[in-house]
């Protein structure tokens, strides 16, 4: 009977195990793609939130065959233990294969699998400068990518059967055929509408081309948001155009502005410049720099009248809505999964924050009188064991650990520039402290000294990030774009500053627009990979450990100023 007990409980003990679930947990690995390289395009942005990569293809690029030649994943993880990403993206399983031709007239969705499923869009945008001129041509194109139509204006009893052509693009240069060419389409003028086979990559898509009389006799004809200069046409007589003049004026503003007089062409168009002013000055730095005044030439979002004076009095007046500018990412902080917001900033879509395991909340999401919207972003400094100082804050880049006590901010986001600002707003609230850590030397101020806030935005035409590293040891590559015109990664174009010295009165958010200090007045758009970077920080030596371990400051609104 002894020997039955012990077989029976052995039994017993056996199913027992068997019925033991395992309900030990996978750890929680986030899967993200980090990048994707190929021919023809550019990434454009990744977006954590939204789990989506945007590749921006070159215009002659067959969207039908984008090549994407490697894919790069990396892994957000929510376990300390587990900081070995290599081991991880290794593993990393993909619904479908990533390299090879794809037709990105539809986006690519894809999963990316380990011990969790994450689903992931490559997308693709593609901009293509397209153009339709004639001689004697009043005022710009209008052209409708939807409905593929262009139209142009030409004044009141111009012969139609005796358009000339000026130019023609409708599709990628060199590679895009028309049938009729410009030269046919002149040689047959434009009594009805014309119709254009315009055929690229073995695709044809039939446009419709229109040219209509008006009786405007002036218009604006092409608009450079970037250089801030128009070119205005009007009609005149050869007899008039000796005492002819067209003058500009920002609506609701009472002074005419003058304009640069062009020469009258055959079809009685004569042309008119409007170019932009400049202030000279020279900045703390001993550096020249120019400032945009912002009366003078063509912005961004703004409505000007435009008349045409025949030997001093007005015989034509028109008004002119000029497309808005370009707007800030996340702008008002109002999108709790921002990087910024978490401990997550290593591939930040725009704004990052160095929260680390040692100081989590140098940048959360917050709320303060006077925000825009419902929230904003609060910037802490906090005293880490292993450091004096941390200071709080948010910059538009990347943010991540080297090693236990060095963190590395790397400056700089892509960013599309079509308008040229002159300065940012932002509003903000700082409670500023006196300086009580003091790690390493290189800062204007020390222990004893009241500390400063600073935010910064600097336009930038780098093709790498600037790397700023800072922790227990000395700071490298510390900088300031009111300092420097390059870095090793390339020029900067322009810069606005804001030291905050003392704590903000009231308790409400205060709105300061930075001005925009310009070192390169003539500098083209930027191409670089990086074009952009707004920082905003606690201390302004944060770099150094200077600074005060209580300070706190509230941002919210970044907005270009036109």
């Amino acid at each position: 009977m002894r020997y039955l007990r012990i077989l029976f409980s052995a039994a017993a003990l056996l199913f027992a195990a068997s019925c033991i679930e395992n309900d030990v947990p996978y750890p929680t690995v986030e899967l993200k793609i980090a990048n994707v390289e190929g021919q023809g395009f550019t990434v454009s942005g990744i977006s954590l939130v939204n789990r989506t990569v945007t590749l921006a293809l070159d215009e002659k690029t067959d969207i039908r065959k984008v090549s994407i030649d490697k894919v790069t994943f990396d892994t957000d993880t929510s376990n300390p233990m587990m900081n070995d990403r290599e081991k991880f993206t290794d593993q990393i399983r993909t619904s479908q294969p990533l390299t090879g031709e794809f037709d990105l007239r539809s986006p690519l969705y894809v999963t990316l699998s380990l011990y969790q499923d994450y689903q992931w869009t490559i997308r693709a945008e593609q901009q293509i400068e397209r153009s339709f001129t004639v001689v004697g041509q009043i005022g710009s194109t209008e052209i409708d990518t939807e409905n593929r139509t262009a139209t142009v204006l030409v004044a009141e009893g111009t012969d139609l059967k005796a358009i000339t052509v000026s130019s023609l693009k409708l599709g990628p240069a060199d590679i895009t055929d028309y049938s009729p060419t410009a030269e046919e389409l002149s040689a047959t003028g434009f009594e009805t509408v014309r119709l254009v086979d315009v055929t690229c990559h073995g695709i044809t898509e039939r446009w419709m081309l229109h040219v209509e009389t008006t009786n405007e006799k002036i218009g604006i004809r092409e608009i450079d948001l970037w250089h801030n200069t128009a070119v205005i046409t009007a009609v005149v007589t050869p007899e008039e155009y000796r005492d002819a003049e067209i003058q500009y004026r920002l609506k609701g503003t009472d002074e005419w502005l003058a304009t640069q007089k062009g020469a009258l062409n055959e079809s009685n168009i004569f042309t008119a410049a409007v170019a932009p002013e400049w202030t000279s000055l020279t900045n703390e730095a001993g550096i020249p720099v120019k400032r945009l005044v912002n009366t003078k030439g063509i912005y961004a979002g703004k409505t000007y009248e435009i008349r045409l004076l025949i030997a001093g009095e007005q015989t034509s007046i028109t008004e002119y809505q000029i497309p808005a500018g370009d707007t800030i990412p996340d702008s008002g902080m109002e999108d709790p999964a921002l990087s910024c917001f978490t401990m997550r900033n290593e591939n930040a879509e725009f704004w990052a924050s160095g929260n680390n395991t040692f100081a989590e909340k140098l940048c959360t999401q917050g709320t303060f009188n006077g925000m825009g919207g419902s929230h904003c972003a609060m910037l802490k400094a906090a005293s880490p064991a292993i450091v004096d100082l941390a200071a709080g804050n948010l910059m538009s880049g990347i943010f991540y650990k080297d090693g236990l006590t060095t963190g590395v901010v790397e400056f700089g986001q892509p960013y599309n520039w079509t308008a040229r600002p002159t300065g940012m707003k932002v509003k903000y609230h700082a409670t500023l402290g006196i300086v009580n850590a003091s790690k390493h030397a290189g800062a204007p101020i020390g222990k004893g000294d009241p500390d400063k806030a600073r935010i910064f935005v600097a336009i930038i035409d780098w093709n790498a990030r600037h790397r700023v590293a800072s922790g227990t040891k000395a700071p490298t590559g510390t900088w300031d774009p009111a300092a420097t015109t390059a870095t090793d990664e390339g020029k900067l174009i322009a810069y606005g500053s804001l030291f905050i010295d003392k704590s903000t009165e009231g308790d409400r958010m205060t709105e300061v627009t930075l001005p925009l200090n310009f070192y390169d007045s003539e500098a083209a758009r930027p191409t670089g990979k990086y074009g952009i970077i707004i920082s905003c920080s606690t201390s302004a030596y944060g770099d150094f450990m200077v600074g005060c371990t209580t300070n706190v400051l509230y941002v919210d609104d970044f907005e270009w100023v036109y």
